[in-house]
């Protein structure tokens, strides 16, 4: 029975993920099993999503989950960087041009329809909370509206970034957002710490707030960084697990271990476990 899931499962992925150049079906995951291993672009730290244990490895929500998929997949996880040594930029991930550096992204990435033009999105692994958050030291922005023309930082090319610009999330079955700040002056980085780094440095010196996850915020907040949390979510999105357009057997894997993950309860333990509640459900 379950080998005729599994086929199933295939089947419909083929049908799903269109093919496309240069990528030949089934490409990716014969590379993924010869070598045992499955390659991820080093992650930024992002609390509870990605940290770094008393070991100097990373661990986290996010890291727990890709680590799972590659225990179930019978390989090991890889993470790779650029040949300087840096990291990965959150734009080339959401670029769809990996160059063939890396296999997958479970980074929290939204699955919006401009992303799907060069990304493929098999399944939704959790779901993310938008906040706006300010230095602790701040007594001027008291609701999201009072943050309309002030600088707000933000991960370049990421959500948060796009509903400062008031982008429509494009996402399937996810309405349009209810914009609560108007007109800001929106500072782009290049990697989470450096958001942080800069509201970190004091109320109003290099931003006056920032963009981000609420599990993110509050486990920010948890390690001592002077952060306070704003009003009311500022949005509910999905987050799906990335990989590149082009082959078939690869995403119907990924889609079928998710869904198994959900279904044994997995992902939810390893939500409880980072956050405290379960965002894996889309309740």
């Amino acid at each position: 029975m379950k080998r005729l899931l599994v086929a199933v499962a295939l089947a419909l992925a083929a049908s799903s993920f269109p093919l496309a150049d240069p990528s030949p079906a089934g490409e990716v995951l014969d590379q993924i099993r010869s070598t045992g291993t499955l390659r991820s672009p080093a992650p930024d730290i992002w609390p509870p999503q990605v940290i770094k244990n008393e070991k100097g490895e990373y661990d986290g929500f996010d890291v727990e989950v890709l680590r799972e998929v590659g225990r179930r997949m019978g390989v090991k996880v890889e993470y790779v960087t650029n040949p300087d040594g840096s990291t990965v930029t959150w734009d080339e991930e959401v670029s769809g041009n990996w160059q063939g550096k890396y296999d997958i992204v479970i980074g929290g990435m939204t699955p919006t329809k401009k992303r799907a033009e060069h990304i493929a999105f098999p399944a939704t692994y959790h779901y993310g909370i938008g906040v706006l958050a300010v230095h602790r030291d701040n007594t001027t922005i008291r609701t999201p509206a009072d943050a309309s023309r002030k600088r707000i930082g933000a991960l370049a090319g990421s959500q948060y970034e796009n509903y400062l610009k008031k982008v429509p999330p494009g996402i399937v079955g996810v309405p349009d957002f209810i914009y609560k700040i108007d007109d800001p002056v929106i500072v782009q980085y290049q990697h989470e710490e450096d958001v942080y780094a800069a509201l970190a440095k004091g109320d109003g010196v290099e931003i006056d707030g920032l963009v981000n996850l609420l599990p993110a915020v509050m486990a920010l907040i948890k390690e001592g960084k002077p952060f306070k949390i704003v009003g009311q979510p500022l949005y509910r999105v999905p987050h799906g697990v990335a990989i590149l357009p082009g082959d078939n057997e690869f995403a119907a894997l990924i889609k079928t271990i998710i869904d198994e993950m959900h279904a044994d309860g997995t992902l939810k333990t390893i939500s409880m476990k980072w956050y405290d509640f379960d965002l894996t459900s889309p309740e």
